[in-house]
């Protein structure tokens, strides 16, 4: 029996192998749905976590929130702000500050890009049923708030699992099929 997602019958089933196949195909149909934006998926991160709650960050902030090295970060940052998306300056609650904030044109930017963004997710996501794809999503939350101490950053406290009218839960909190 081989895998589909190994036409050659080569390797066995891997974990490493399907979730890196899975990352390239997701990512290549996220930065061509981004192209027309002119944003590659790590800056459309960049503009989403500035736009995320109305906190001011410094470049420093934005890149532990991202998960980026501080030296990617100002690449990044020089990179939209060149574009005209973001304005770096100094925080009006604490002039000692620098922050980042985004431009009426990078406000415009985020919103069409990340709604291409949702629909290359959902074009990928289309081969699995509604319930299948809201499983998986679920699941790799699950692993990666588990494992963020693996990258450096404590993991948050475990949500308690629970259950949706007709499913059990899973010992890792994802609904399993009643």
């Amino acid at each position: 029996m081989t895998d589909d997602t190994d036409p050659a019958g080569l390797l066995p089933p891997r974990l490493g192998y399907l979730v890196r196949n899975a990352y390239l195909d997701l990512a290549a149909l996220t930065a061509k749905a981004l192209e027309p934006y002119g944003v590659h998926p790590k800056e459309l991160g960049v503009l989403s976590v500035i736009a995320a709650d109305g906190a001011e960050r410094s470049q420093n902030e934005l890149a532990s929130a991202v998960g980026m090295d501080r030296t990617t970060m100002v690449a990044v940052i020089d990179e939209l702000e060149g574009r005209g998306l973001v304005e770096r300056h100094r925080s009006a609650r604490d002039r000692r500050r620098n922050v980042v904030t985004l431009t009426d044109a990078g406000a415009v930017c985020l919103r069409d890009a990340d709604r291409a963004r949702v629909e290359a997710e959902e074009a990928y996501l289309a081969p699995l049923h509604a319930g299948g794809a809201r499983a998986l999503t679920d699941a790799l939350r699950v692993l990666n708030n588990a494992h963020l101490g693996l990258r450096g950053t404590p993991p948050p406290p475990a949500p308690q699992p629970t259950a949706a009218a007709g499913h059990s839960v899973t010992a890792v909190g994802v609904p399993a099929e009643a």
